[in-house]
């Protein structure tokens, strides 16, 4: 990704965002702008949901992973110490903000056309903000006005059904009226793109055994003609897979990203690089997202087939003919990974070759690090958050028409997706995918491609949720790493570093061993932590919350 300043709107104070030099000096004193004046004028009103993007857009997050099987830690999720206290994402501070702009704008003299696209924004926006809440407690209040000081402050939890129809009334106003795309100073406002598959993506939600335990097949059927509907428009708008599944996060804004937090150095950066690289190539911070063993074997052969089901498959040279999105996203001891720009770096993981807080894992996560950073640009990082990218619209859309026994509109999904990946096709042109597959297989045969393709994206530890997968698939499990030893002596290692062949000879020079990873305890997610508990202070600042069932005695039913 080139270092250059990205053409990108979003900026760091709230009045002066996208006014140019020239409109800054024809402005008065801009510490004295008034309520009036941010509703009178269309440049302070984008401004103001330039600000709300900023801070509400969904973001980079590096420790996500370690709630799954994708990464180490997550204690207390993993491990089933969770207090009512410990899950606290209560947004209504940000929700008011949005409230009054829907409560102010109309007031003003603003254009209707310019008005319309400032509150779409702004409705995906509160509807996302809602969504963070009702997939981590079920039913949340519904607040949709600007509160005042002299109204009842006390409100009760909706049921979870009345959040998702207004969170999807807010979506449906915003596909009204937005753009399928912005252009020029705007490219990267949120669009009808972005609405259309955030509704598709929470259907899906509400439409999974989390929200669904009864398998209601009418919630299936809105979310498969949703999540179709979105595929489609979105690509005849322009959407679509990108070519590259390494380079899509570096060449920014193509055809697949859909919806987007945009960053820009200086200003505007996130750390996702230093978390997520060796800190011998970071700054000041270091250790997320280190691949599990059970992560790396995940991936399959070239072909598509499980390493357990392929006779190529060589357990020491671990890395050979795998998945391309192996490569894409696993550094291993051996490989060449050419961070801060450094020709032909290879990364050792290997007992004492990392002094300072060597991987926990012996893997790191090579997904969107951007390897031309120098240390001091990793913790600056511009590299834009995709949120949702077509492959999950795909994916969604594959996933509920499995649900709906449809399984050949899903067959065409899983294959697009392997066929960008670069999974050889096959003389039957089946990308390794298991012929004929009954419809429960081809629901697993979703959830594992969606564990490849999205690896360290922050979605498998929210599918294992809403599909209730953690007693299936974790509970009663450790996770894994390797440790890579040398075989023969520092010195005699380091003559030979730079020049022999691991890729073929790596027995001759480590070995490497099985490590436990969960060392006190074994994997247990509790059944209630599918529907967390509101925390103590906002149940005793509201006496009318009621507390989740399953929690403390608590009295609100989620599934409502």
């Amino acid at each position: 990704m080139s270092m250059n300043i990205k053409n990108i709107f979003f900026g760091a104070c709230m009045l002066i965002t996208s006014l140019s030099c020239s409109d800054i000096l024809d402005k008065k004193d801009l510490s004295a702008v008034t309520d009036q004046d941010v509703w009178n004028d269309a440049q302070y009103a984008s401004a103001y949901v330039n600000k709300l993007c900023r801070d509400n857009l969904p973001a980079w997050d590096a420790g996500v992973a370690d709630y799954s099987d994708e990464s180490d830690g997550g204690d207390n999720v993993m491990y089933g110490q969770l207090t009512t206290n410990s899950i606290n994402v209560w947004n209504y501070y940000q929700i008011r903000k949005i409230n009054l702009l829907f409560k102010n704008i109309g007031k003003g003299t603003i254009d209707p056309e310019a008005q319309a696209g400032l509150k779409g924004q702004a409705g995906v926006l509160r509807a996302w903000l809602y969504f963070q809440m009702v997939r981590l407690y079920g039913g949340v209040p519904m607040i949709l006005d600007a509160q005042e000081l002299s109204e009842d402050l006390y409100v009760s939890r909706n049921k979870t059904s009345e959040c998702i129809s207004l969170i999807i009334k807010d979506l449906d106003d915003a596909i009204s009226v937005l753009p399928w795309k912005w252009t020029g100073s705007d490219e990267g406002r949120i669009t009808k793109a972005a609405a259309l598959a955030l509704k598709g993506r929470i259907l899906l939600y509400y439409a999974s055994p989390q929200f669904n335990p009864d398998n209601k097949a009418e919630r299936w059927e809105e979310a498969y003609a949703v999540n179709k509907s979105a595929k489609e428009q979105l690509e005849s708008n322009g959407y679509g897979l990108y070519e590259s599944y390494t380079d899509m996060w570096f060449d920014e804004m193509n055809k697949e990203a859909v919806f987007v937090q945009r960053y820009q150095e200086p200003g505007r950066t996130h750390s996702w690089d230093a978390a997520t690289r060796p800190l011998s190539e970071a700054q000041n911070a270091t250790g997320a997202n280190h691949p599990t063993l059970e992560m790396v074997n995940s991936y399959p052969m070239n072909t598509g087939v499980a390493i357990t089901e392929s006779a190529e498959y060589d357990p020491v040279l671990y890395w050979k003919n795998r998945d391309p999105r192996f490569t894409a996203s696993i550094a291993y001891n051996s490989c060449k990974w050419e961070l801060s720009g450094k020709s032909g770096r290879k990364q050792w993981t290997y007992v004492g070759s990392e002094l300072n807080y060597p991987t926990n894992t012996g893997f790191y996560c090579r997904k969107a690090i951007n390897v031309s950073y120098t240390p001091y640009f990793t913790e600056r990082s511009s590299t834009d958050w995709m949120e949702i990218r077509f492959a999950e619209v795909l994916m969604n859309y594959a996933e509920c028409a499995a649900e709906l026994g449809k399984t050949n509109e899903a067959y065409a999904i899983l294959k697009q997706i392997r066929n960008r990946a670069g999974i050889i096709p096959g003389v039957n042109g089946m990308y390794g995918l298991k012929a004929n597959m009954s419809q429960s297989e081809m629901i697993d045969a979703i959830m594992f491609e969606r564990k490849i393709e999205f690896a360290f994206e922050g979605k498998r530890y929210w599918d294992l949720r809403r599909r209730r997968l953690f007693e299936k698939e974790l509970n009663g499990k450790e996770r894994h790493g390797v440790l890579p030893k040398l075989l023969i002596s520092q010195s005699e290692f380091d003559t030979v570093a730079d020049t022999a062949d691991f890729n073929n000879n790596y027995a001759t020079y480590f070995k490497d061993s099985v490590v436990v990873l969960d060392k006190k305890f074994k994997i247990d997610f509790k059944n209630n932590y599918y529907f967390y508990a509101i925390p103590n202070d906002h149940l005793e600042s509201n006496s009318k919350l009621e507390q989740t069932q399953g929690w403390n005695n608590g009295t609100f039913n989620p599934l409502n």
